[in-house]
């Protein structure tokens, strides 16, 4: 997977070093809604010399974790979330958004005021109050603007998930309000083009990197035994935060079909493990699961410590990503780094990673049967490897699957590469905007003439 290339020519490019030496960047993820993507690619960037401002509110619910990663957040003036530890999450939330709010008015300030403390580029992640057609963050692009402070933008969503296309103007604003676009997958940046009319020379693709990657290695059988798990069942897994486009309930529906399927046989009956939080309606719908089926189905519903998740992943036998709909997935990511088989909707962004009958088996985006089939011919692979160690790949899907998984590394780029082409984007970036008149002081938005199609 290779970064678009930005239209620049190489005369702008001389004098740049290939690292980000005396490079500034405010990377920002004001609510902190990807902290573990901001986190691994600060980290990466500061690595490779990158003079790196985050400006990031804490995790919440593990508000050390910066720290932990050696990391310092430097959101702004305003930390009013610090003030509601043990309030009500309502509470909570609207606190960190208007500590997010308050911030974004205070940098815009400083950006116009304060010349020595401007950095050479604005990287933003995911905008969450845009969700709710709160504009807020339009007011930093303007000062950015005005102050001929380059800024690139990462599209984590396309847009904001379960709201349809009630959002598309606002994010179109956005898309066209900034001087370059980073996503994930080709697919992306196609819709990108054909959707917003946005050109492909403002564009770039570079892969998302993993998440939770364990830095040593936990035996299976320690990992069922810290988390209280059977050592002598296949175990299925879903882990993430529980929203209605990543297909839980459909899980569920496919587990009513196949579970009784393994009632009445010799070979242990498969668990699925369901681990994550999300909002009350779909927490209250697992925990029902779980009461109908017991002896199948483990709801772990409260949150998971960073340092927690490897023990999960090491866990299970089989990973699942049954969504409806998907920009990128860093849970997927996650998944490709234990090497463990998938079984996942047959969606694009997927088809990057995933490979039918390779490292996994792909179904069609909301067909129950589809998936409690191929949870079954799974499964049953695991447990003829348990009967049948030995058993030839050909005549075992799972065994194939997990032999495929085995190079699941060689399907992802890493952190490194990815600050690499990162700095690429920002260098381009900074150049072109250097080359290209100073005409105006307002919110920029692309002239028509660019709108062609290279």
């Amino acid at each position: 997977m290779s970064v678009v290339p930005i239209a620049i020519s190489h005369k702008a490019m001389e004098g740049t070093q290939p690292d980000g030496s005396s490079l500034r960047v405010w990377l920002s993820d004001p609510l902190c809604f990807t902290p573990w993507y901001t986190a691994a690619l600060a980290r990466a960037l500061a690595s490779a010399n990158v003079s790196l401002r985050l400006l990031s509110a804490s995790v919440s619910r593990e508000p050390e974790y910066f720290a932990q990663v050696s990391l310092s957040p430097d959101p702004g003036p305003f930390h009013f979330d610090d003030l509601a530890n043990g309030w009500p999450s309502s509470l909570r939330r609207v606190l960190r958004c208007a500590a997010a709010i308050s911030n974004s008015i205070a940098l815009a300030r400083t950006l116009e005021s304060t010349p020595s403390k401007r950095p050479d580029i604005l990287h933003l992640q995911q905008l969450p109050l845009l969700n709710h057609n709160i504009g807020s963050d339009f007011e930093l692009l303007a000062a950015a603007r005005r102050c001929g402070i380059p800024v690139v933008h990462t599209v984590h969503n396309l847009l904001p998930h379960d709201t349809g296309n009630r959002r598309e103007n606002i994010f179109g604003r956005l898309y066209r309000s900034v001087d370059h676009l980073i996503c994930h997958s080709r697919d992306i940046a196609d819709t990108l083009e054909a959707r917003f009319d946005i050109p492909s020379n403002f564009i770039s693709v570079i892969p998302h990197g993993p998440l939770f990657e364990s830095r040593e290695h936990i035996n299976p059988s320690d990992a069922r035994a810290a988390l209280k798990l059977p050592q002598d069942r296949p175990i299925v897994l879903w882990q993430g935060v529980m929203a209605t486009y990543k297909g839980l309930d459909l899980l569920l529906q496919a587990w009513r079909l196949t579970a009784p399927r393994w009632r009445n046989r010799s070979a242990a009956m498969p668990l699925l493990v369901i681990a994550g939080t999300g909002s009350s309606e779909v927490e209250a719908a697992v925990q029902a699961a779980a009461t109908a089926l017991p002896d199948s189905v483990r709801a772990d519903i409260h949150y998971i410590p960073t340092n927690r998740l490897p023990s999960y992943y090491h866990a299970a036998d089989l990973l699942v990503y049954p969504y409806r709909s998907i920009t990128t997935s860093g849970a997927l990511l996650t998944g490709l780094c234990y090497r463990k088989p998938i079984i996942a909707s047959d969606l694009p962004p997927f088809r990057e990673y995933l490979e039918p009958g390779e490292n996994a088996l792909l179904v069609p985006p909301g067909n129950v049967a589809a998936l409690s089939s191929a949870l079954e011919e799974a499964i049953g692979g695991i447990a003829k490897l348990h009967q049948q160690p030995r058993s030839e790949s050909s005549k075992n899907i799972y065994l194939g699957l997990l032999l495929g998984a085995a190079n699941n590394h060689r399907r992802y780029v890493g952190w490194d590469q990815i600050a690499r082409q990162t700095i690429g984007v920002y260098r381009a970036t900074i150049a072109t905007k250097a080359a290209q008149p100073k005409v105006c002081k307002t919110l920029h938005t692309f002239p028509k003439a660019s709108f062609r199609k290279a």
